[in-house]
């Protein structure tokens, strides 16, 4: 893949990401916490049915697409057990038609239980037909349908405050799922021709059970990662308040800009790790990325603990804690991607069983934590699960990866992560004794950290440059 084609799937977490940040203060200044902790339950549960009900055959039909001839029916055999068994469990919802409001959000509303219904459909739709566009490699066409979601809810809201529309829950849940219901149809005209042209293929019993067989383990591995990043907000729901759960939500939102490192690195890791495999010299740059993605993650946190007072001028004064609640949030998208290049040995060495085991038990801990700390410090307490969950996720990764391929030096990265981690979970739970003095903390762990690795961020920026210098005289 081209430096084109990257940077037009780029566009879709780097878009998601920009209006997720501008629509977060538009949302919080017209909506209370308690609104948006129901927002973020409605998102826990899309989430959730899109790789449920998926059933795993996304990946089968990524696994199976360049080397079938009938990609139409191929499409048809992916599509079709996921959205019958979709629709037979929204079915029994018919019969109480307030269930699934009620139990998401507390709220007896047949009109809100549509609105979930359709946002499960719409989300669904949209994760399959963009397969399409992905194996085509219609970047671009791809990330809109990561890109328009956020804007069509953010010009929704706009349009709402404006008017001088009531802003309750209803508007709220209503501009998600209207967002989504205008992408779901969006994708499903540009596409007429493919899935209607599936619609009159038949599909291949035998070649749907072998997607069956392989996706469906899949289920189990996404299940057991989806806990680990919901658990805190599902928990947070049945023994604290909508009002944390909404605090906690905007904290985890604004740490999610992070998450396009995690989504860039991914898309051009694991390419490149095999390419070099191929060539065999792969041991010494797999080390020296991971050295160099530490150096990010360490000074990355940092950077934002000293900086994170900042969040106040955005939000109102009702928000006042997400400045400390963000530091910890961080923890999923930056330790996760450090995890990325020491956990990198599971995959060359085909042991990939044991990411299950590690996604697992990092759940179970999660989950642990969470019951142990939700009930007595609410929101701080979720954060404080989070980090301490990802940590035990990396450093799992990182000893399996080193046991199943090849030993690798660990301790420095140990011995920073554990620092960070110790000071990330201690923040939100001093943060409104010491005030100011947490940001000082932090302040002086980044000054350490920029020193010690002086040489590194100094060579760094000159690979860099060289690297893009070098681009530029070849075109």
């Amino acid at each position: 893949m081209n430096f084109g084609k990257i940077a037009s799937f780029a566009l879709g977490p780097l878009g998601a990401a920009l209006f997720g940040f501008i629509t977060l203060p538009v949302v919080t200044w017209f909506y209370p916490p308690e609104d948006v902790g129901r927002l973020a339950m409605l998102q826990v549960a899309i989430n959730f049915t899109a790789l449920l009900f998926g059933l795993g055959l996304d990946q089968a039909y990524i696994r199976e697409y360049h080397t079938s001839d009938g990609h139409p029916a191929l499409f048809k055999a992916a599509v079709l057990p996921g959205l019958a068994v979709l629709l037979l469990a929204l079915a029994p919802f018919l019969l109480r038609p307030t269930l699934l409001s009620d139990l998401l959000f507390e709220l007896e509303s047949w009109s809100i239980s549509a609105m979930v219904a359709a946002c499960v459909l719409a989300a669904f739709t949209v994760r399959f037909l963009s397969l399409i566009l992905r194996m085509e490699e219609r970047g671009v066409a791809f990330s809109m349908g990561q890109v328009l979601p956020k804007l069509f809810f953010l010009l929704i809201v706009g349009l709402f405050a404006l008017c001088g529309a009531a802003t309750n829950t209803w508007h709220l849940l209503f501009a998600h799922a209207l967002a989504l219901i205008l992408v779901a149809c969006g994708y499903a005209w540009a596409l007429r021709r493919v899935w209607w042209s599936a619609l009159q293929e038949r599909v291949d019993r035998q070649q749907q059970r072998q997607m069956i067989a392989y996706g469906f383990p899949l289920i189990f591995a996404g299940l057991a990662f989806w806990g680990l990043t919901a658990t805190d907000r599902i928990l947070l729901r049945s023994l604290s308040t909508f009002e944390e759960l909404g605090k906690y939500s905007v904290a985890a939102n604004i740490a999610a800009a992070a998450l396009v490192l995690k989504t860039l690195f991914q898309t051009l890791w694991a390419p490149q790790v095999y390419k070099w495999e191929s060539e065999g010299s792969s041991s010494k740059k797999i080390r020296a990325m991971n050295h160099y993605m530490l150096v990010c993650v360490v000074i990355l946190f940092s950077l934002v603990g000293a900086l994170s007072w900042m969040i106040d001028i955005l939000l109102p004064v009702q928000y006042e804690s997400v400045k400390y609640l963000l530091v910890p949030c961080l923890a999923y998208p930056m330790l996760f991607t450090l995890s990325e290049t020491t956990a990198v040995g599971i995959n060359l060495a085909r042991k990939t069983g044991y990411s299950v085991a590690v996604a697992g038990v990092a759940f179970l801990a999660n989950a642990g934590l969470n019951l142990l700390l939700i009930p007595r410090f609410s929101a701080a307490g979720a954060a404080v699960a989070t980090v301490l969950a990802f940590w035990l996720f990396f450093l799992l990764r990182s000893e399996f990866s080193a046991r199943v391929w090849e030993s690798f030096p660990r301790r420095e990265q140990y011995c920073f992560t554990t620092i960070i981690v110790v000071l990330a979970a201690l923040t939100p739970l001093l943060g409104n004794t010491i005030g100011v003095g947490v940001h000082w903390l932090w302040a002086l762990l980044l000054l350490f950290f920029l020193i010690y690795y002086a040489g590194t961020v100094i060579s760094g920026i000159r690979l860099v440059r060289e690297k893009w210098a070098g681009r530029n005289n070849h075109e």
